[in-house]
């Protein structure tokens, strides 16, 4: 019943949008206390099967978000796009999983960092990837098809060949073949 009533969610949020939340295919479901906020001239597309579980907030402002097929979010998952952020097919992502393309400028000393703005860089995210709990992916890294991202880890700069990577920042330490 929990899993129908998920999916008659998604649904309506996408009947409601006005356009701005798209769907490709079925069997999409979005999780209790979960949010999808669009702003401005923003969108937000899923792909076929995608899984929102409980209390994620997925937020867009910018270009957009694009949520390829067969992905699933687990609880507490938060993604903040004031650019674009681009997520493949079959990837998944534990709980506590934050992804932001943005951060706040602070050059200015003489004033206040809430009011400098922000310096933002699209966010790419390949298919097939495995993102371990606690995981935060920053501003304008890509990540490439096939890797897993061990639980706790920070990705600041991109990630490039098929593999393990863990820490903070993130580093490879094994192949994958």
């Amino acid at each position: 019943m929990e899993k129908i009533l998920g999916m008659i969610k998604f649904i309506l949020l996408k009947l409601f949008s006005m356009g701005k939340i798209k769907t490709n295919g079925i069997r999409n479901y979005i999780g209790a206390g979960s949010k999808i906020v669009v702003k401005n001239k923003s969108k937000i597309e899923f792909g076929a099967k995608t899984w929102i579980s409980d209390y994620c907030a997925l937020v867009s402002t910018g270009k957009g978000l694009v949520i390829g097929e067969n992905c699933y979010f687990n609880s507490n998952v938060r993604i903040f796009s004031m650019d674009q952020i681009s997520i493949g097919d079959n990837c998944l992502f534990g709980p506590n999983i934050v992804i932001v393309d943005h951060n706040h400028k602070y050059d200015d000393v003489e004033q206040y960092i809430c009011k400098q703005g922000y310096k933002t860089a699209p966010v790419v995210i390949g298919n097939n990837i495995w993102f371990g709990a606690n995981t935060v992916i920053t501003k304008g890294v890509t990540i490439s098809d096939n890797i897993v991202v061990g639980a706790g880890s920070v990705i600041t700069r991109d990630l490039l060949t098929p593999g393990v990577y863990v820490g903070n920042p993130a580093i490879k330490i094994k192949e994958l073949r």
